[in-house]
């Protein structure tokens, strides 16, 4: 007993004794934010409080200060501690700690990278990750299950579901009205309920049985026929409803195009003859970067940071479409003057232009999403004061918005085809976000912004949804949610390509 207390003391002694300072740090919980949890830095290191870090888990917290030891009971599952030990015990299995467990003000404290880790990830079923800059801790469900995404052909309908692991799945009819798939010990990411409406499939659900993820598809009308089979790299589940054997319209060379091992970015112009000779190209911008970081959320996240992580994401899913090309106004934080972005898609003879930003206003309580496309008169006086703040990066150019206003007015007035496009994609966009975001839509808008009027294709600007907004902000910070966001844009593209002509027989006719 006199050991124990002075092996506390001791600790708590050395522990102020190395400089360590308190702070909390803010917690995003499954897209919403959390009480915030106290944290000490020493010697270059973050300590989380134990207890409070296994209750922010779902965990019941023991601390025991006499002993120095903390217990996490996760449904049925243990964690211990031990002050002053680098090794935890999971389940009685011994786990390595970067630094031995701290004592600060009666409480320990575990070093928060055993809490980002892999072996942690997979005790807890959840996935930790830590922004150093905007002191946030997000943490979401560890999920082995993706999203579903769905291809109308002429002749039959394809669905895909990622896989993140490899699981096992079984395969039931429904009667004649659809299929069941269940995968043992799976693990979604977010039930989901889409609707398809096709000459095939009304329609498919995600939801999460106590040790299974189940998958079911609803069929448009009875006696159709359907397989499954799994596709590689990446590992995913495509099934294919048609009036016939699938396999006599789908083939085993139909299967859905595999996403390329990363996003290819150019800076020039594309040459004249391409691989893909059908394929059109879409350049994606993400908004400001380097020096000029857009808006800063109340919480500290970067304007400039959020939209290139969705660039790349939408970036990801339209190169899988086989009939696109991407090209990337900047891979990094870069500043790439507002000129240089247009010419880059005028020199790449793009076929659709997409800006990508998140909104700020002195209002906090402004929220949601806008789309907007090129017009020289406002739609609204709130349209007018965007445009005004996304144009002030030409002070970062040294140009004045007069001067920028001189340059393009012969070259705005060659631009009513190309508008008038824009108007018919950004309605495409707007209806499926609104089917696919829990975010108030603001609606189709028009304003002169210099990126967009300096562009010969039809071009849009997403607003995503507003950083000066609490709970926008936090689902901005969300993986998850921006991967929903992006799904609504890209679903929106595809939908403007097929009304286009774009995607011919053997390509995707309609997609999530």
């Amino acid at each position: 007993m006199r050991l124990a207390r002075f092996l506390t003391l001791t600790l708590a002694v050395l522990f102020a004794a190395s400089g360590a300072r308190g702070e909390e740090l803010q917690v995003l919980l499954g897209g919403r934010y959390h009480e915030p949890v106290t944290a000490y830095k020493a010697a270059d290191r973050l300590f989380l409080n134990a207890k409070q870090a296994g209750e922010l888990y779902g965990a019941q917290a023991y601390w025991y200060p006499v002993s120095g030891r903390v217990q996490l009971s996760f449904r049925g599952r243990s964690l211990q501690l031990l002050a002053g030990s680098a090794e935890a015990s999971l389940d009685g299995r011994p786990v390595v700690l970067e630094s031995p467990v701290m004592l600060r003000a009666a409480q320990a404290y575990a070093p928060l990278s055993f809490f980002l880790g892999r072996e942690f990830g997979e005790f807890s079923g959840l996935e930790t990750q830590f922004d150093a800059r905007t002191r946030l801790l997000t943490v979401e469900r560890r999920s082995s299950v993706g999203s579903v995404r769905w291809y109308s052909y002429q002749d039959y309908t394809r669905l895909v579901l990622e896989l993140k692991k490899p699981l096992g799945h079984i395969a039931s009819g429904r009667g004649t009205g659809g299929v069941e798939v269940s995968l043992p010990f799976g693990v979604l990411d977010a039930p989901e309920d889409g609707t398809v409406e096709d000459q095939f499939v009304r329609g498919f659900f995600l939801r999460q049985d106590s040790k299974a993820a189940v998958w079911s598809v609803r069929f448009a009308k009875p006696g159709l026929k359907w397989r499954l089979r799994e596709l590689s790299e990446p590992r995913r589940l495509a099934l294919e409803v048609a009036s016939v054997d699938p396999k006599d319209v789908a083939g085993d060379g139909g299967a859905e195009p595999s996403p390329p091992p990363a996003v290819s970015v150019s800076t020039a112009p594309a040459p004249e003859t391409s691989a893909l000779p059908a394929s059109r190209r879409i350049v994606i911008d993400a908004g400001h970067g380097g020096k000029d970081g857009g808006a800063t959320g109340r919480r500290g996240t970067s304007e400039k940071d959020i939209n290139l992580s969705a660039a790349k994401d939408l970036a990801r899913l339209l190169e899988q479409e086989k009939v696109f090309d991407v090209v990337l106004t900047r891979a990094d934080d870069t500043f790439v003057p507002l000129d240089e972005r247009s010419r880059l898609s005028n020199e790449a003879k793009a076929d659709l232009f997409i800006s990508l930003h998140c909104n700020a206003h002195r209002d906090s309580k402004e929220n949601g999403y806008e789309v907007y496309f090129m017009s020289e008169k406002a739609s609204d006086p709130e349209a007018e004061r965007l445009a005004q703040f996304e144009n002030a990066s030409l002070e970062l150019e040294g140009k004045s918005a007069a001067d920028a206003e001189a340059e393009l007015i012969l070259h705005v007035m060659g631009k009513t085809e190309s508008i008038n496009a824009a108007a018919e994609l950004a309605a495409l966009v707007d209806r499926s976000l609104r089917r696919r975001v829990d975010l108030a839509p603001r609606g189709v808008k028009q304003a002169g912004f210099y990126v967009l009027r300096g562009t010969d294709a039809p071009a849009l600007l997403v607003e995503m949804a507003f950083l000066s907004n609490r709970r926008d902000e936090a689902k901005l910070q969300s993986r998850r949610y921006r991967s929903r966001l992006v799904d609504g844009i890209y679903a929106g593209l595809v939908d403007y390509a097929k009304r286009q002509g774009w995607l011919q027989k053997g390509a995707p006719h309609a997609a999530r």
